[in-house]
């Protein structure tokens, strides 16, 4: 697998597991583990590298392990 195809499918991650705790983009945007949406659309579309910080504050967010997200 590509590095670009592996964070195509780590962005539609994200999206299907934020769809389905019924969580939009604006919502990761506050509290101790902020994400900006344009970060997020970004990892979404799989149009950026995450960093291990955003990968832990997704994770907060989703309410699931970090290990849960790179599992593709």
């Amino acid at each position: 697998m590509k590095f670009e195809d592996f964070l195509k499918k780590f962005g539609e991650k994200v999206k299907n597991e934020r769809l389905k705790k019924g969580l939009n983009q604006e919502e990761f945007d506050f509290g101790d583990y902020a994400i900006s949406v344009r970060t997020i659309q970004e990892i979404e579309a799989g149009r950026t590298n995450f960093t291990a910080k955003s990968l832990f504050y997704i994770s907060k967010h989703l309410k699931i392990k970090p290990s849960d997200l790179i599992d593709i």
